[in-house]
């Protein structure tokens, strides 16, 4: 981490930070799109099964039931009122009418009539059903209502919804049931996931492309301020328009750039001065040495000698040429 530049780091914080938050935000998407659809689908089945209900006429389903006769009038007019709801609701896949069984199993259900046509597939009158996997079909004895989740038996997987029966007097005496097949319902809830992660995608390209161009932005100005040091560390010659992009800024960075612009500026000029303080100074340091190395010679007794012949030479060649002119 510490070997990363300025904008690598704020690359890895701002996607680590927007990761985690759209992350949640998917997961959230995706738990509120689902329970969304779920209880729409439990909806739709509740009301198709209370249209059905509403349609059938108790009295003759209890004949129905009492006959144990699949192909009177009765059972096909209640079959016929099934289908209408069926065919006017594409995801019902089967729907049908049941009754408490008069056995010890209070869990155990009589299928009483279908509106499937298809007399190999269809569930048959007086068909036992074991209920106890499906708390809700028993609970619709009282009131509409649909499964909580997706159930599981012998016939396959099923989300269900279900309604009461009324007789005259507003007793249950029967339940209707409208069942959906868990493929479709997987399939809706694989639709919605596929879209999530699309949206996904697509917002976290656009949150890293954002935070490139902002972290390039923000560490621009760094990079230039940054340019400039390198110069001054290295002894190049500094010239203020190397900032002038970040100083006409009126942000932090601005205020930086300006305050760095002038001490830049301020540590060239010293420096040249030092630069020609040194010099000045090394030029007295050579003349002292000088001067010193002079007082060296001079101070020597070799050099007082030859001083002194040396003036003993001069006068004696002064008094020669008096000589001369006498």
């Amino acid at each position: 981490m510490r070997r990363l530049n300025i904008r690598m780091k704020l690359l890895l914080v701002f996607m680590t930070v927007f990761t985690v938050f759209l992350l949640g935000v998917f997961y959230w998407f995706y738990q509120f799109s689902t329970a969304r659809l779920m209880k729409e689908l439990r909806q739709s089945l509740v009301v198709s099964a209370s249209m059905a209900a509403e349609m059938i006429n108790a009295e003759d389903h209890t004949r129905v039931f009492e006959s144990g006769v699949e192909d009177d009038a009765d059972y096909k007019k209640i079959a016929d009122s099934l289908r209408l709801v069926r065919n006017a609701n594409p995801r019902a896949a089967a729907i049908y009418t049941a009754v408490r069984s008069s056995g010890a199993d209070p869990n155990e259900l009589l299928f009483v009539v279908s509106a499937d046509e298809n007399l190999e597939t269809r569930v048959h009158l007086r068909e036992a059903y074991d209920a106890s996997n499906a708390p809700e079909m028993l609970l619709a004895f009282d009131r509409p209502i649909a499964d909580v989740e997706m159930g599981k038996d012998e016939y396959g997987n099923w989300l269900s919804g279900y309604a009461p029966i009324l007789d005259k007097n507003g007793k249950s005496v029967a339940i209707v049931g409208v069942d959906m097949e868990a493929s479709e319902v997987l399939e809706m809830q694989s639709q919605i996931k596929k879209i999530s992660i699309f949206v996904f995608l697509i917002a976290y390209a656009s949150v890293f492309l954002a935070v490139i161009f902002a972290s390039g932005a923000i560490t621009k100005p760094l990079s230039q301020i940054t340019e400039v040091a390198r110069t001054l560390e290295n002894d190049q010659p500094y010239d203020p328009k190397q900032l002038e992009d970040v100083t006409d800024n009126a942000d932090e960075l601005g205020m930086l750039a300006r305050v760095f612009n002038e001490m830049a500026i301020q540590v060239q000029q010293r420096e040249q001065k030092l630069k020609e303080e040194v010099v000045q100074l090394r030029i007295e340091i050579d003349q002292t040495k000088r001067q010193k190395q002079v007082s060296e010679i001079v101070d020597t007794e070799y050099f007082q000698d030859l001083k002194e012949k040396t003036s003993t030479l001069r006068k004696r060649r002064s008094s020669e040429k008096k000589e001369k002119k006498e």
